[in-house]
C-alpha cells in the first residue's frame, strides 16, 4: 500500500520491474552450442588433445625465445667454473605462466568457426559479440571470449590429427545413437573459391613486382639496407596504368594488335624492374650479418629471404610464358602457371558447364541421412576417378563399417576402382551416366537396386548446398593446402553436429507421431 492507501498486487511490482534475467531464446545456434559442449564433456581425449596442440605450438615458442636469451646473454669468462649442475643444452620444459586459453574454449571456438565461416571477420565477430546465447553458454562455464588475435591463434594451432580424433569421435556418437549406419555412401565433389582476386598475367606480374619490392623496402628492421628505391616506384605505376588499357581494348576495333602493343609495353617495363629487383637482393643475400642476429631473426629472414627469391623466380615465370603466349601463340597448361599471389596451392577448377574458379576441389562422402563420413581436399585440380577408392577406403576406415552400397556419377567412373571396391565386398557400386554403363553389367544396370541408386544419388546436390549456404563452404577465409583442409574441415564438422541435431529431433517426431 503507497501513500494514498493504493493496494499493489503482484501484477503491479512485475510491470513496474520487469524480470532481471530474460529467458534465453530457443535457436538453432543455442542447441549446437550445448551439443558441442557435450561431445568436449563426453570425450576428454579430444580437449587433451587440443591441449596437447597447446603444448606443442608453447613450447616450440619457448625454445625459439630461450635460444634468443642464450645468445644475447652476456658471454662467460674463460676458465672460470661455474657449480652446481648445469647442463649447456638443456632442452626446455613448459612451467606455469601467463593463464591461456583453456583447451575446452579453443575446442569451442575452433567449433564456433566452423558454423560461422570464421572467427575474424566482421559479420562473424558482431555475432559473437551480440548473441545473448553465446555469452550466457559461456558465463555458465565461468568463461569469455578472447582477444580475437588470441582467437585466431588458437584455432589456427588444431592439428590434423587431433582434427580427425573430432571425425572420428563424432562418426561414433552418430553410430551409437542409431543417428546412421553409414552402409549407404554418396560420392562427390565441388569446387570451392581460394582467397584470391582472379588472375591474369599482366596483374599477377605487377603483383609480384610490387611485393618484392615492398618486402625489399622493410630489411631495415634486420640491420640491412633496404632496396634502392631508383626508377622502380615510377615503373610500377605505368605497368599498372598499361595494365588497365589493356582492360580497355577488349571488343574494340583492332583489339588484338592493340593488345600486343600494350603486353610489349608492359614485359618491356616489367623485365627491367625484375631485373634492377634481382641485382638488389644478390646484394643484400650476400651481405646478410647473420653473426649478429638471434635465432628468431634468423627464422624470420629466412622466410623473407626463401619469399623474395621464390617470387622473383616466379616473376621470370610469368614474363617467359606471358611473352610465348602473346608474340608466339603458345598456351601454357593452367597447372604450370602462377594462378594466385596468395595461395600457391590454389588450382584452376573447370567443373562441367559451371563457371571456372581458382581454388580447390574436396571430395565429399555422403551418407544415407546426410551426414559427411568423409572429407578429402586433394592437390591441385585432381580427377575425380583417381579420388573414388581412397575416398570410400577412408570413410569405411573412419565409420568401422563396411558400406553394403556405393554411388558417384560418372566422373568417378573407373573399372578398376569399381571391382576393387566390390573385391572387398561392397555389393552395389553404382556409375551413373554413359561411362559408368559402359563398365556396368547390363542385368545389374536394369536392376532395381542400380535404378535407385542413380535415382538417390541426387541427394548429395543437397548436401553440397547447405554446406556452401548454411556455413561458407564454397568460400575460403584461409590459403594453403594444409590451412584450406582445416578450415573445410571444421566446416564439415560443424555441420555434421548440426545434422546431428536435425536427425535427432525428427526420430524423435516419428516416435511422437507413432505413439
Amino acid at each position: 500500500m503507497d501513500s494514498s492507501g493504493n493496494v499493489f498486487t503482484f501484477e503491479d511490482a512485475e510491470a513496474s520491474n520487469p524480470p532481471l534475467f530474460v529467458a534465453l531464446p530457443d535457436t538453432d545456434f543455442r542447441d549446437y552450442l550445448h551439443e558441442i559442449a557435450s561431445f568436449a564433456e563426453s570425450h576428454p581425449d579430444v580437449v587433451a588433445s587440443v591441449e596437447a596442440d597447446q603444448d606443442r605450438l608453447a613450447l616450440e615458442k619457448k625454445q625459439l625465445r630461450e635460444a634468443d636469451k642464450k645468445i644475447s646473454a652476456t658471454p662467460d669468462f674463460p676458465h672460470l667454473k661455474m657449480g652446481g649442475n648445469q647442463t649447456s643444452a638443456s632442452i626446455p620444459t613448459l612451467m606455469t605462466g601467463r593463464p591461456r586459453t583453456p583447451a575446452f574454449l579453443v575446442f569451442i571456438l575452433y567449433m564456433l568457426r566452423g558454423f560461422l565461416g570464421s572467427v575474424s571477420d566482421k559479420q562473424a565477430t558482431c555475432f559473437m559479440d551480440e548473441s545473448i546465447s553465446l555469452h550466457s553458454f559461456l558465463m555458465d562455464r565461468h568463461l569469455r571470449l578472447p582477444a580475437e588475435t588470441t582467437m585466431i591463434e588458437n584455432t589456427n594451432q588444431i592439428s590434423a590429427a587431433t582434427q580427425e580424433l573430432i571425425f572420428k569421435r563424432q562418426i561414433e556418437d552418430i553410430l551409437e545413437e542409431g543417428l546412421d549406419d553409414f552402409r549407404e555412401l554418396t560420392i562427390d565433389s565441388t569446387g570451392v573459391v581460394a582467397n584470391s582476386a582472379w588472375p591474369t598475367d599482366g596483374k599477377t606480374l605487377i603483383g609480384l613486382i610490387e611485393r618484392i619490392y615492398r618486402v625489399g623496402r622493410k630489411l631495415n628492421r634486420f640491420g640491412l639496407v633496404d632496396f634502392v628505391e631508383g626508377h622502380l616506384p615510377r615503373w610500377i605505376g605505368e605497368m599498372n596504368t598499361i595494365e588497365f588499357e589493356i582492360n580497355l581494348v577488349g571488343g574494340k576495333k583492332g583489339a588484338n594488335r592493340k593488345r600486343r602493343n600494350l603486353y610489349g609495353k608492359l614485359l618491356k617495363k616489367g623485365g627491367m624492374a625484375v631485373n634492377a629487383l634481382q641485382k638488389e637482393f644478390a646484394k643484400k643475400a650476400q651481405s646478410i650479418p647473420v653473426g649478429n642476429m638471434l635465432p628468431s631473426q634468423i627464422q624470420q629472414m629466412d622466410r623473407i629471404i626463401g619469399q623474395l627469391c621464390n617470387d622473383l623466380t616466379d616473376a621470370r615465370r610469368v614474363l617467359d610464358y606471358t611473352c610465348k603466349r602473346i608474340f608466339e601463340a603458345e598456351t601454357l597448361p593452367a597447372r604450370e602457371k602462377i594462378l594466385s599471389l596468395s595461395d600457391g596451392s590454389a588450382a584452376y577448377i573447370s567443373k562441367g558447364e559451371r563457371e571456372p574458379i581458382i581454388g580447390y576441389k574436396p571430395q565429399l562422402t555422403r551418407s544415407l541421412n546426410g551426414f559427411v563420413a568423409d572429407l578429402t581436399v586433394p592437390q591441385g585440380n585432381a580427377a575425380d576417378s583417381a579420388q573414388f577408392v581412397p575416398c570410400i577406403f577412408d570413410a569405411i576406415a573412419r565409420t568401422g563399417v563396411l558400406a553394403v552400397l556405393v554411388s558417384s556419377d560418372d566422373g568417378y567412373s573407373s573399372k578398376a576402382g569399381k571391382e576393387e571396391l566390390e573385391g572387398i565386398g561392397i555389393g552395389i557400386v553404382s556409375i551413373s551416366g554413359s561411362k559408368g554403363k559402359k563398365i556396368t553389367d547390363p542385368e545389374e544396370w536394369d536392376s532395381e537396386p542400380y535404378r535407385k541408386a542413380r535415382n538417390d544419388r541426387s541427394a548429395v546436390e543437397s548436401l553440397m548446398f547447405t554446406l556452401k549456404d548454411g556455413f561458407e563452404f564454397g568460400r575460403l577465409s584461409r590459403w594453403g593446402i594444409d590451412a584450406v583442409r582445416s578450415e573445410l574441415t571444421g566446416k564439415v564438422l560443424a555441420y555434421n553436429f548440426c545434422r546431428k541435431i536435425e536427425i535427432r529431433k525428427r526420430q524423435a517426431e516419428q516416435l511422437r507421431l507413432a505413439g
